[in-house]
């Protein structure tokens, strides 16, 4: 049993690993009805509805090969040939109090193995992380397994916790600079916050949030998806609408910036939501951010929990 950095050529063994876990492969058909299906039945698009980019061969690879290309990292645990485990990290550099850290995206082991594969995947994330000194997870609250595998493994505690709010997108009274936005150097983001949208870290959604992967699939296309630079009375951001898949009307928002969220970036993001199409826009945020919600604004009931552990 080993643990090393995954290659191109580990794809299919992990798209394997990941498809293993789906009960039921299935679709609407014409008349809005659910089928039963086979694998080999689906479109590309409609596996990635199943699980995202793990869920085809041809997806999978697309994803590990830009991580490979410096824009993440991956790990593989495998025993006589075959993959036991898969785990995705980010290095993340932002403002306090999380600071610069290794945020662990994404991690899938095997059913049924032992203590031993799970304490020799996290110990060798451990030490890579000691590079920046701080590891990082996020997870929901009422995951309270998940919660004691992660202080099990990685002796992680809670540091923060963050909320989906959804607020109308409105017409505000106030002056700010905006301007489509197709820069993608994560460089741009060094430093930053994750003001909105926290949902797993910086890079992370930088990665899958920000820059364009799936061109080729016309119906992930048909999402829209608008990237825009934004100034509103000095509070610099980058913030990208994306249109929820089951309400056209909706976004969800991720926004990087210097500082973190403001009034006056508030309401910039929710005339820009207007301006751009959406009736309403979904904002994670930390409580302390939450306070600036107007009083209409709604609260989703759970909460997604970021815990850390130096190293």
């Amino acid at each position: 049993m080993r643990v090393r950095q995954a290659t191109l050529d580990d794809s299919g063994k992990v798209v394997r690993l990941f498809t293993q876990r789906v009960a039921l492969w299935q679709r609407l058909n014409a008349r809005g009805e659910v089928e039963d299906l086979p694998y080999e039945s689906l479109t590309i698009y409609e596996r990635w509805l199943h699980g995202g980019a793990w869920m085809s061969l041809e997806t999978g690879a697309i994803w590990l090969s830009h991580l490979l290309g410096g824009n993440g990292g991956a790990y593989i645990l495998e025993h006589d040939d075959d993959i036991l485990a898969y785990a995705e990290v980010f290095v993340n550099d932002e403002l306090t109090p999380m600071g610069e850290h290794l945020h662990l995206a994404d991690m899938l082991v095997a059913a049924g193995w032992s203590d031993e594969a799970h304490h020799a995947l996290a110990e060798a994330i451990l030490a890579d992380a000691r590079a920046v000194g701080r590891v990082s997870v996020a997870y929901p609250d009422y995951d309270k397994e998940l919660a004691v595998y992660f202080r099990k493994y990685f002796g992680t505690n809670e540091l923060m916790r963050t909320r989906r709010h959804e607020v109308s997108a409105q017409v505000g009274q106030s002056f700010y600079k905006s301007q489509e936005f197709d820069k993608y150097d994560p460089a741009l983001i060094d430093g930053w916050a994750m003001a909105v949208g926290r949902w797993g870290s910086p890079r992370e959604l930088w990665e899958k949030e920000w820059i364009p992967h799936w061109d080729s699939i016309p119906q992930i296309v048909r999402r829209a998806k608008r990237r825009h630079y934004v100034n509103a009375a000095g509070h610099e951001a980058l913030v990208c609408f994306h249109q929820q898949l089951y309400n056209a009307r909706k976004a969800d928002v991720y926004c990087w910036s210097p500082r973190n969220l403001s009034t006056q970036l508030l309401v910039a993001l929710r005339d820009l939501g207007h301006r751009l199409g959406f009736r309403s826009l979904s904002l994670a945020l930390p409580e302390e951010s939450a306070q600036l919600l107007p009083a209409d604004a709604s609260a989703e009931p759970n909460q997604q929990v970021v815990a850390t552990v130096d190293v």
